[in-house]
C-alpha cells in the first residue's frame, strides 16, 4: 500500500462532527497541527436527503474556517451502526484463494444483498492449530457511503478513504496505550460502540442502540426537568454513589445496565469465535465517557479495569491548544485515529 498525504480526520456524530489534522504520522515524533468540533445540526447524520447533507456540509465548512483548517484531504469514518463486521477463519484455503473466499463467505452473513454493499476485509494472520488464515470482514451500504462523499464534495473537501469508526479507534488506544488485548466502548449520543483487540488488530465490533441521550431522557421522567437541565446534572453528578441521597446513581444505573448486559454477550461471542480469554481492560472514549464515577461503575459491574482513554498521549500537543485537550481528550478518539491512518 501506498503511504497516504497529510490529511484531516473526521468523525461524523449525532452532536458534533470533529476533526483533527496531525504531522509526522508514521514517525517517532507525531504533532497535533490543528483540530476543532462544531455542533451538528439535528438529524442530518446519515440522512440522503440533500437539504440535511447540505446542512452537515455547512457545518464541516464552518468547524474548518473556525479551526483554520486549510488541508482539505481528508479520512472519515463511517457510523458504526451503518457498518457490518464479522471475524472469519477460513481452514485449507490458500493464500491465493482468500479473496474469493471470503466473498463467497460473506453473503451468507451481511444482512443485505452483497451488490449493495461494498465489501472488503483486514487479514488478521494465520491460525497454526486450523490451518486457517484470519480476517476481520468489513461491509458497509453504498448509500451511506455515497451519502458521506456528497457532504465531503458539498464542503469542498477531497476524501482519500474511508473506515469505520471501530478501526479508527482502535489504531488511537493502540498508539496511546500499547495495550493489544482490551475492550474499548465509545460513549456516543445515540449509540454504544464496542470493539475488541486481539494481539492489537480489531477482531470484533458492535454497535448498542442504547447512547448518552437514554441517561439524559431517564434523567427528565425522573426529575421532570427540562432536557437542557437534565443534561447539566448528568454531567455534574453521573453515577457517583451517595450524590443527591443516590437519586441519580439509581435513575442512570439501570440504562448503564442495559449497555452492560449487551457488552458481555459480545464478550462471550468473541469468545466462542476466538477461544482466547475475556480482556481484562477497557478503555472508554466519547463524549459520554466523560460521564463522572462511570469507570468506576464498569469496573465494578464488569470485574475489570476500566479507564477513560487518553487518544493524544504520545501526540505532541502545543502548549496554545492544552487546555481544550484537557478537557475532552477522549471525545476525540476516532477523529485521532483518522488522522493517524498512513497508508
Amino acid at each position: 500500500m501506498s503511504k497516504l498525504p497529510d490529511h484531516v480526520g473526521i468523525d461524523f456524530g449525532n452532536h458534533s462532527v470533529k476533526a483533527v489534522e496531525l504531522k509526522g504520522v508514521g514517525t517517532a515524533t507525531i504533532e497535533l497541527v490543528n483540530f476543532g468540533s462544531q455542533r451538528t445540526p439535528h438529524g442530518v447524520i446519515n440522512s440522503e436527503d440533500d437539504m440535511h447533507q447540505n446542512q452537515l456540509a455547512d457545518a464541516v465548512k464552518t468547524l474548518f474556517s473556525t479551526a483554520k483548517i486549510r488541508n482539505k484531504l481528508v479520512v472519515m469514518a463511517l457510523p458504526e451502526s451503518s457498518v457490518f463486521t464479522r471475524f472469519l477463519e477460513f481452514p485449507g484455503v490458500k493464500e491465493d484463494e482468500l479473496e474469493n473466499a471470503v466473498y463467497y463467505q460473506a453473503k451468507e452473513y451481511i444482512p443485505m444483498p452483497i451488490d449493495e454493499v461494498q465489501m472488503s476485509y483486514v487479514p488478521l494472520g494465520f491460525n497454526q492449530e486450523k490451518n486457517a488464515f484470519k480476517v476481520l470482514l468489513v461491509a458497509a451500504p453504498k448509500k451511506v457511503i455515497q451519502t458521506y462523499l456528497n457532504v465531503a464534495e458539498k464542503a469542498g473537501l477531497q476524501p482519500i478513504a474511508i473506515e469505520t469508526e471501530s478501526v479508527a479507534m482502535g489504531r488511537a488506544m493502540f498508539k496511546s496505550s500499547g495495550m493489544k488485548h482490551v475492550v474499548m466502548l465509545d460513549f456516543g449520543a445515540t449509540s454504544t460502540d464496542m470493539s475488541i483487540m486481539l494481539d492489537g488488530q480489531l477482531v470484533f465490533s458492535q454497535s448498542i442502540a442504547i447512547g448518552s441521550d437514554s441517561l439524559t431522557q431517564a434523567v427528565v421522567n425522573k426529575f421532570n426537568f427540562e432536557y437542557q437541565q437534565a443534561e447539566e446534572y448528568k454531567r455534574n453528578y453521573g453515577v457517583v454513589e451517595g450524590i443527591l441521597e443516590g437519586k441519580m446513581f439509581t435513575t442512570l444505573s439501570p440504562i448503564l445496565d442495559a449497555i452492560l448486559n449487551e457488552v458481555r454477550r459480545g464478550i462471550e461471542f468473541y469468545k466462542n469465535k476466538t477461544l482466547a480469554a475475556s480482556p481484562s481492560n477497557v478503555l472508554l472514549s466519547g463524549d459520554g465517557a466523560l460521564l463522572p464515577g462511570l469507570a468506576d461503575y464498569i469496573s465494578k459491574n464488569l470485574g475489570v479495569s476500566a479507564i477513560l482513554s487518553d487518544p493524544w498521549k504520545n501526540i505532541i500537543v502545543p502548549d496554545k491548544f492544552r487546555n481544550i485537550v484537557t478537557k475532552s481528550a477522549s471525545s476525540y478518539s476516532v477523529a485521532i485515529g483518522l488522522s493517524l491512518k498512513d497508508e
